[in-house]
C-alpha cells in the first residue's frame, strides 16, 4: 500500500554547516573588515597633510672671548643646564694678553715718571710768572705815580693858558700825555690782575699730589692706565663660561684642547618646543590669518593629534634652509611665506620634529 506522507528531511551535519559557512560567507565579511580597517587607517593616518611643520629648534652656543685652553667641563654630553650655570673654565694662551699688561704697566710709569716732571716745569712757570706779576705791580705803581704828576701840570697848563702864558698846542701836548698815562695804568692794571688769577691757578696744596686744574688730567690719565693694568691682568687669569639660557648640552671640545677666539665649546638647545614653523608655497592655496585652528599631527608609529592656533605670519617670503625645503631641479632656492604656530599644550613633541599639519578654519 503507497503512504503519500513526505519523507522527514534528512538531518544537516553542524560540520557541514560550518563548512559551508567559511566557503561562502567567512571571505566575504573578512573582505569587508578589511576594507573598513584600511578606510579608518588611512583616514587617521596617511591623509594627506596641507602643509608640512618642523617643531622650532631653538639653541645658543657657548663660545670663547678669545684664544684659550680647557682646564675643566662642568657638564656632560646630553646633561641638563639651567641659565647661569658655570659649564667650561679656560686659560688664555693668547700671547696678546700678556703683551697688553706690560703695555698698561708701561703707560703707568710713563705717566708716573712725566709727574715729576710736569710738577717742575709747572713751578718753573710759576715762579716765573710771580716774578712778572711783580715786575708788572712795579711798573704800574710807576705809571700811577706819572699819571699824578701829569695831572697836576694838566692843571698848571690850564691855568696857564687861561692867562695866555703857553700856546693851545702846549696845553693839547700836556693833555694827550695825561690821557696816554691814564690809558696805561688801566692795562697795566687789567694785566696785574690776569696775572693775579693765573698765579692762584697755579698754586700747589701739595707738591706730591697736584690739585690745580693743570695737573688733574694727568692724574685722570694715570687712574685709567692702572684699571687697563688690572683689566688685563684679570683678562690673563682663568676664566669661566656660563650657560647663555636652559637646556641640554652639546659638548663639541674636551679638556686640555687649545681654542681660538670665538670657537664654541659646547651648544645648548631648548628642550621645550615653544611654536612650529611652516611655510606656504606660491600659489598660496588661502590667505592664512592670525588665529586660524590647525590639526597638527605627530608622524610616529603611536600618531598624536592636537589642536593649535596661528600666533605669528611673516610678512615676505624667505629663503627656506631647513627641512622643509623642497628644491626643485634646476632650481637653486626654495621660497615660501613663514607661519609660527604654537605648541598644543600635552602634545609630545621635540624640537626638529617634523609633523603634518592642516588647517582647519582655512575657508
Amino acid at each position: 500500500m503507497n503512504d503519500d506522507k513526505p519523507l522527514p528531511p534528512i538531518p544537516t551535519p553542524a560540520s557541514l554547516r560550518w563548512r559551508e559557512f567559511r566557503v561562502r560567507a567567512l571571505p566575504i565579511l573578512f573582505f569587508i573588515a578589511a576594507i573598513g580597517s584600511v578606510c579608518f587607517i588611512w583616514q587617521r593616518n596617511l591623509t594627506a597633510p596641507m602643509l608640512v611643520g618642523a617643531v622650532e629648534v631653538r639653541s645658543a652656543q657657548v663660545a670663547v672671548p678669545y684664544a684659550g685652553k680647557i682646564l675643566q667641563l662642568g657638564v656632560d654630553n646630553f646633561q641638563t643646564v639651567t641659565q647661569g650655570q658655570a659649564v667650561a673654565v679656560l686659560i688664555p694662551t693668547d700671547p696678546r694678553l700678556s703683551f697688553s699688561v706690560l703695555q698698561a704697566e708701561l703707560g703707568v710709569l710713563q705717566i708716573k715718571l712725566g709727574l715729576p716732571q710736569t710738577q717742575q716745569r709747572i713751578q718753573t712757570a710759576y715762579e716765573q710768572l710771580r716774578e712778572n706779576w711783580m715786575r708788572q705791580r712795579v711798573d704800574l705803581a710807576t705809571a700811577r705815580v706819572n699819571l699824578e704828576l701829569a695831572r697836576d701840570q694838566l692843571q698848571r697848563d690850564d691855568e696857564l693858558l687861561k692867562q695866555k702864558l703857553i700856546s693851545e698846542s702846549d696845553f693839547e701836548i700836556a693833555q694827550k700825555a695825561a690821557q696816554a698815562l691814564d690809558v696805561e695804568v688801566s692795562e697795566r692794571s687789567n694785566l696785574v690782575e690776569t696775572t693775579s688769577v693765573a698765579l692762584k691757578d697755579l698754586e700747589f696744596g701739595d707738591m706730591d699730589m697736584p690739585t690745580n686744574e693743570m695737573m688733574q688730567p694727568l692724574v685722570a690719565e694715570l687712574q685709567t692706565e692702572e684699571n687697563k693694568v688690572a683689566q688685563a691682568a684679570a683678562d690673563a687669569e682663568p676664566f669661566t663660561l656660563f650657560a647663555p639660557m636652559s637646556g641640554e648640552a652639546t659638548v663639541l671640545h674636551q679638556p686640555g684642547e687649545n681654542l681660538t677666539e670665538g670657537t664654541p665649546v659646547l651648544v645648548v638647545t631648548a628642550t621645550q618646543p615653544e611654536k612650529i614653523i611652516s611655510y606656504l608655497r606660491q600659489p598660496i592655496p588661502f590667505e592664512p590669518k592670525v588665529g586660524m585652528q590647525v590639526e597638527v599631527r605627530t608622524r610616529s608609529l603611536q600618531s598624536q593629534t592636537a589642536l593649535a592656533q596661528i600666533t605669528n605670519i611673516g610678512s615676505h617670503f624667505e629663503n627656506i634652509t631647513n627641512a622643509l625645503a623642497m628644491t626643485k631641479i634646476n632650481t637653486p632656492y626654495d621660497l615660501g611665506l613663514p607661519i609660527e604656530i604654537a605648541v598644543p599644550a600635552g602634545l609630545k613633541i621635540r624640537p626638529g620634529e617634523l609633523v603634518d599639519l592642516t588647517i582647519r578654519s582655512a575657508d
